[in-house]
């Protein structure tokens, strides 16, 4: 039989080990939700991270598109550049032919004899001369050998929009000269269509097809008439622009290229160097 007080001690510590086991759970669900700060916090630096990740390809995307845009069009003007010397090269040292046969070359001085086909002629729709709008005049001119050339012969003003002005064609034989210029590889002069080419008699772009009825023509090109009987106000010349323009404009764009460049590799450096600073503090 122990003594009373070793009793009393005995007594009072089993309640504290019993207050201390109810205490015990309440601890654990206090300090459950401090387990759960790292767990969030990792998700917020994930969603941090992906987010910088989709904001670096959109930077990358956006100027890289924007460099190769200005590399195509430093190109583009280079060629036209290239083309540019290429057609003056040609024009000063273009011969002068008489009923050529063979495919002539690009500036050409040709002389044709023959007679025009009135009744086929048609009208290039749009044209301006001196601040007036009208025409230009396109007739067939079959040659004496039997083939169809396709002339251009000059500007013709409309008494009023959309209305076609009269012109006269010359009858009978005759001797007629003008530069020639070869169309593309579909026998039009190219540029963007906007409806049907043709309406009426008149046309956007000068295109060979709308002559099929008379067969195939000698060459796929037009004469721009120079000189001879049925020639109207001079319209047609040639870009006046030179080819170093071209090269200016080229260079410009290269220019545009290479800043943009170096936007994109200094704007995306410090970006990296901003979400190091975040995710240090």
């Amino acid at each position: 039989m122990s003594p009373p007080g070793a009793q009393t001690v005995a007594g009072e510590h089993g309640a504290a080990l019993a207050c201390d086991s109810r205490a015990h759970p309440a601890d654990k669900r206090k300090s459950a939700p401090a387990a759960q700060v790292p767990s969030t916090a990792a998700q917020a630096s994930s969603t941090a991270a992906t987010q910088e990740r989709q904001v670096g390809r959109a930077w990358w995307l956006f100027w890289g598109c924007l460099i190769v845009l200005g590399l195509c069009l430093c190109s583009w003007q280079v060629m036209r550049g290239q083309a540019r010397a290429q057609h003056l090269e040609d024009t000063a040292s273009a011969p002068e032919l008489v009923m050529p046969t063979a495919p002539p070359a690009s500036a050409s001085l040709i002389e044709l004899r023959g007679e025009w086909l009135a009744e086929h002629s048609l009208l290039l729709d749009n044209r301006t001369l001196d601040k007036r709008h009208g025409v230009a005049v396109l007739t067939p001119f079959r040659t004496l050998d039997g083939r169809w050339w396709l002339v251009e012969r000059g500007f013709v003003a409309s008494p009023a929009p959309r209305s076609d002005p009269e012109f006269t064609t010359p009858t009978g034989a005759g001797v007629i000269s003008g530069r020639w210029q070869w169309l593309n590889g579909q026998g039009n002069s190219g540029g963007p269509l906007f409806g049907p080419n043709r309406e009426g008699q008149r046309l956007q772009q000068v295109d060979l097809s709308a002559w099929q009825a008379l067969g195939t023509p000698a060459f796929a090109g037009v004469l721009h008439q120079t000189s001879g009987e049925g020639r109207f106000l001079p319209w047609w010349q040639p870009s006046n622009m030179t080819p170093e323009r071209h090269y200016a404009y080229a260079l410009q764009w290269l220019g545009l290229s290479l800043g943009a460049a170096v936007v994109m590799i200094l704007g995306a450096r410090r970006q990296r160097q901003s979400a190091l600073r975040q995710r240090q503090a």
